[in-house]
Parts: structure tokens; sequence; C-alpha cells
């Protein structure tokens, strides 16, 4: 089950891209692209510097002013669908 302790980490076959405040990610194996809104790219800068979803929440949390409950729920969300995207990996402790 996936929660901000959960451990992560990006394949080697996704390349990323910034346009602008976002970012498009693509899955070379499926050649699938995925945007990312302006939150979302932030997310993904600190998950490429390898820090733990707990640590990319507390930074977005403290830099944009949203409720702690609803940027968990969001992040959460949105890195379920990067892993179903095979964008991102769970990474055994």
């Amino acid at each position: 089950m996936l929660t901000l302790d959960s451990n992560l980490s990006i394949p080697k076959h996704v390349l990323f891209t910034r346009v602008d405040d976002e970012a498009v990610l693509l899955n070379t194996r499926t050649n699938q692209y995925f945007a990312l809104s302006e939150v979302g790219a932030r997310l993904w800068n600190l998950l490429g510097e390898e820090k733990s979803l707990r640590a990319a929440y507390e930074t977005v949390l403290s830099e944009y002013e949203v409720e702690a409950s609803e940027l968990e729920r969001d992040l959460i969300e949105l890195v379920s669908q990067l892993m179903e995207s095979g964008l991102v990996e769970l990474v055994s402790a």
C-alpha cells in the first residue's frame, strides 16, 4: 500500500522535460506521455533528488498554500497514477 512513508525510485526508462512551469514525462517502454502541473513537476524534481515521498510532501506543504490532508490525498493519487503508468516504482526499505 502506498503511503507517505513509501520509498520510490524513477526508472531509467523514464524521460523528463520541463515546459514552462509544467513537466512532461515519457515512458520509453510504452511510448506514453504524462503531463504534470506546476506542483506535480515540483514533486517530480524532489523525487528525482532521491527525497522520500514524506520529505517531498513536507517541502511542497511549506512552499504552497494547501491543507495538509488535501496535499497528502493528492500526492498519493498522483504517485499511484505514476506507478500505474510505469513512471515510478516502489522500493523495498
